[in-house]
């Protein structure tokens, strides 16, 4: 779905929708002869399209008569009116009405979710500077994604571009994913953020407005900079590197030690967790049982973004699961290896050799290759030089056109037959003795880019 031409005047014109709980709790409130303002403005802060909508509305209204934008949602409503609010209010589209796609509307409910999950982070540190400027603070770091839950109603498919961006390892943050993805449809991210920072009173705006204290703007940049990246993170893994990183920048920020700092952090999330719950809204508090793993390199999106892994990633993940349950047990763990280049990276066509000590000879143990295509049932390490010495320390090579010429010396016409396609050869050797010679077709295209990422991970495991 492409985005709509002048999507900044559309914006303006069509702001984001209200989740259904929330839209129907603000108009009970205003129906009401003596509205509640202080449960109105609780059920407000539940929902950032909400927040923009009064916040840009006020601070729009201040503008115009040359004054302070407001500081607080409540203020905000205080100067827009009880009769704006009546009137205004119940007009904002309903989430669920406005994405009947399920997988967009899932997406937007992933991005809603961490924009409450992060400004719950924010509260918990503003609460610990004892921040004057504590509530617009929060807001700010509510709306920090307001960008993203707009693509996520209007072009979902652009936004799981960006998602895919940072899966890859493209972009090192969603951030600038998006502004790949935005600049592709011809739109400058940073435009678009003054625009709509200026209309909705975004957290760009806070910061202009806060320039003439320029210690004092940095301060919540920060905030709600590292609330952003926290929560997002989060999300792949507690114990995912840009994660820690960023722990420890907070831990600077609060001026804590990172155990203290760890303890606030995790209590909060498990905190925004038991909020979510009844509302059913992901949270990332479930990965904190996940325990630091070692050998972790492939760090997955939720499946609620819609942005599966790639099949290298798949590989990856099928083969910690499945050697997981295998350590130590040498057939076990190829048969997990095995399994991963199958499901993972579409390698049908795979060949094993097991060695036989005592006559320095390798024996046929699986035989995957096209059906009909006959394989030697022994290879004489002797007579195969290439094998020999690829068994000393693991080592694997690729064959193809540019090369074969070359190692087709090395191997007897048995061997010859085992090379004449492209393919991945891996030598395994078990405490110091050869055990395993492993031999992948590759199809055009695959190469070692595809595959050594795989046995680089694998033989983490089978080194130990």
């Amino acid at each position: 779905m492409p985005l709509p031409n002048d999507w900044i005047a559309y914006l303006k014109e069509n702001p984001l929708p209200v989740r259904g709980e929330v839209h129907e709790q603000i108009c009970r409130n205003l129906q009401r002869e003596e509205g509640d303002q202080g449960a109105l403005v609780g059920w407000i802060r539940r929902d950032p399209g909400a927040c923009a909508f009064i916040m840009g509305a006020a601070a729009r209204a201040q503008r115009a008569k040359n004054r302070n934008a407001p500081h607080s949602l409540d203020h905000a409503l205080s100067l827009l009116g009880n009769t704006w609010a009546k009137s205004e209010l119940p007009k904002l589209g309903v989430l669920e009405d406005v994405l009947t796609d399920e997988s967009a509307r899932a997406g937007y409910f992933m991005g809603l979710s961490r924009s409450l999950h992060a400004a719950r982070h924010a509260e918990s540190w503003l609460t610990e500077f004892r921040d004057t400027n504590y509530e617009i603070v929060v807001l700010a770091t509510l709306l920090h994604n307001f960008i993203e839950l707009a693509l996520w109603r209007d072009a979902p498919d652009v936004m799981r571009a960006a998602l895919a961006c940072v899966r890859d390892n493209r972009r090192a943050s969603l951030g600038l994913a998006i502004q790949d993805v935005l600049k592709i449809q011809g739109i400058d991210l940073a435009d678009l953020e003054c625009e709509l920072g200026a209309y909705f009173y975004l957290p760009t705006q806070l910061y202009q407005d806060e320039a003439a204290s320029p210690v004092l703007a940095k301060h919540h940049q920060t905030i709600v900079l590292l609330a952003r990246r926290l929560c997002f993170y989060s999300e792949l893994g507690w114990y995912h590197t840009e994660m820690l990183a960023t722990k420890k920048l907070i831990a600077e920020l609060l001026n804590r030690d990172l155990v203290t700092t760890d303890q606030l952090i995790h209590n909060t999330a498990l905190q925004t967790a038991h909020e979510f719950y009844p509302i059913g809204f992901y949270c990332s508090a479930k990965l904190l049982i996940d325990t630091q793993r070692k050998h972790r390199e492939v760090w997955p999106l939720p499946s609620e973004y819609g942005v599966p892994p790639t099949d290298q990633q798949h590989a990856y993940l099928s083969l910690s699961d499945r050697i997981t349950c295998s350590r130590h047990e040498p057939i076990l763990m190829i048969k997990a290896l095995l399994a991963s280049l199958i499901e993972g990276l579409h390698c049908r066509s795979v060949v094993v050799y097991g060695y036989v000590q005592d006559a320095k000879v390798l024996a046929l143990s699986i035989n995957k290759r096209t059906e009909g295509v006959r394989v030697p049932e022994q290879l004489s390490l002797l007579q195969n030089p290439l094998f020999d010495r690829l068994f000393s320390g693991n080592k694997a090579i690729q064959v193809q056109d540019e090369n074969r010429h070359k190692l087709i010396r090395l191997v007897d016409e048995q061997g010859q037959k085992l090379i004449h396609v492209d393919c991945y050869i891996q030598t395994l050797s078990w405490k110091g003795t050869p055990f395993a010679l492993l031999i992948i077709d590759t199809r055009p295209g695959q190469g070692v880019r595809e595959m050594a990422p795989l046995f680089e991970h694998f033989m983490q495991f089978w080194s130990e």
